[in-house]
């Protein structure tokens, strides 16, 4: 097996990232730093990043509805809970090391897939791969059409340019909007800093789809095992 699939497989690091890594030269194997991604090893081979020992895992791949409240962070010692703490302990074990793919911050809920694929979580994430994320957003105020617009155009924000892909509004009342949104990239609270620099609130946001895996009636703080072939049909175009 190449060497930075070997440690993709682990669940360190998605292949591109691994490349990184080896040519750094934080990769040996039998002792011996190694800065080839091509370089071949066997489950005889010693692998190690730094002082610690590497070997790949089977694929883990789950579906999550993520309460609001709970950090996607794996460690925060200012959060009250993590997702790795509301997961059933068969998955939240350290030696299974599977991670979030990509933000869902704390303030919001809905659908976040973990995993020890670092290729899928490197595909699912990067804007160029455009993978849709959806998303149902209540915001303060009356949303109107030209606000739409300004959405779609984008702002900025200091150095980031914050923008969607494609919005529609679902519902207005005299305080309240309701809308469907959906992004091909995720900074950090991405659509919150929008509609707030915009001049709206966000007072409720729900991911409700990635490619094309949708929530659907997954109960809020359950969780689904799903297949790799599944997975990765359903978020990636063939």
């Amino acid at each position: 097996m190449r060497l930075n699939r070997y440690i993709a497989k682990s669940g360190i690091a998605s292949r591109r990232k691994a490349d990184i890594l080896i040519r750094n030269g934080k990769i040996s194997v039998n002792d011996i730093i190694v800065q080839e991604p091509s370089y071949n090893v066997t489950e005889e081979d010693s692998v190690k990043i730094g002082e610690k020992a590497i070997q790949p895992q089977d694929y883990v791949y789950v579906i999550f509805n993520k309460p609001k409240g709970v950090s996607s962070t794996l460690k925060d010692r200012f959060a009250k809970r993590t997702i790795i703490e509301v997961l059933p302990k068969e998955l939240s074990k350290e030696d299974r090391r599977i991670y979030p793919v990509g933000r869902l911050d704390k303030d919001s809920r809905g659908l976040i897939i973990l995993t020890n694929d670092g290729d899928l979580c490197y595909r699912a994430t990067h804007p160029k791969f455009h993978v849709e994320k959806e998303y149902l957003v209540k915001l303060t105020g009356i949303f109107e059409k030209n606000d739409c617009q300004k959405a779609l155009q984008g702002v900025r924000d200091n150095s980031d340019y914050l923008k969607i892909k494609k919005i529609e509004i679902l519902r207005k009342g005299k305080t309240r909007s309701v809308c469907r949104v959906v992004v091909c990239e995720g900074r950090k609270r991405h659509l919150r800093r929008l509609f707030k620099l915009l001049g709206f609130e966000v007072v409720d946001l729900k991911r409700v789809r990635i490619g094309r895996l949708i929530l659907g009636n997954l109960e809020e703080g359950r969780c689904r095992i799903i297949q790799r072939e599944k997975i990765y049909s359903l978020l990636y175009k063939e």
